[in-house]
């Protein structure tokens, strides 16, 4: 169901726009009534036992997550017949894509490589974390340059959580500035 400007969600979100929208859900841009800030909210409309498993495995996944260039997950609740929906930190920001696009071309190299190392230290984190946990899908249009000049890495909606016991293809590990090591990753990450 396609969530409209004004529309209370969960009796505690209302939201106020529609900031991107895929195959099997959106992103809208929302207020939260209680704590009085913006919030992200991404919608699954996928409302199936396995998809609701998958979204709910994904909140608790990300919830616990405590770093600086990543949006804090703080809520996760289902509406029957709806959707299912994950409330986040909402970044305000320029995605590194939007950017590139505005300049025409390449982003300076001293500019890129701030961002970029801002990035490294967030998968590091995120490799970290017991169990390790793999984003998959970094690109621009993921990673949003905040007001604040950081660089945040977001839309974690095909992460993993690394299974040890399902090394099955030799990938690298997050591109670390400090750190250039090879380690084996799951054929699903």
């Amino acid at each position: 169901m396609t969530l409209n400007s004004g529309d209370i969600l969960f009796n505690r979100y209302r939201i106020v726009h529609l900031v991107g929208q895929g195959g099997f859900g959106a992103v809208y841009r929302a207020w939260d009534l209680s704590l009085k800030v913006p919030v992200a909210v991404k919608e699954n409309l996928d409302t199936s036992a396995e998809a609701q498993r998958q979204f709910e495995h994904e909140a608790q996944l990300l919830a616990p997550l405590r770093h600086p260039n990543l949006p804090r997950v703080s809520d996760h609740f289902f509406v029957p017949g709806q959707g299912q929906y994950l409330v986040m930190d909402f970044v305000e920001g320029r995605s590194l894509e939007a950017l590139l696009a505005e300049r025409g071309g390449p982003l300076g190299e001293a500019e890129a490589l701030g961002w970029i190392a801002q990035v490294c230290d967030a998968l590091e984190y995120l490799h970290t974390r017991t169990p390790p946990i793999i984003h998959r899908d970094i690109k621009p249009q993921n990673i949003i340059v905040a007001a604040d000049g950081r660089a945040m890495l977001v839309d974690f909606g095909i992460s993993k959580a690394y299974d040890p016991t399902l090394k099955t293809c030799l990938l690298y590990t997050s591109p670390s500035p400090r750190d250039r090591t090879r380690s084996r990753m799951p054929s699903s990450a």
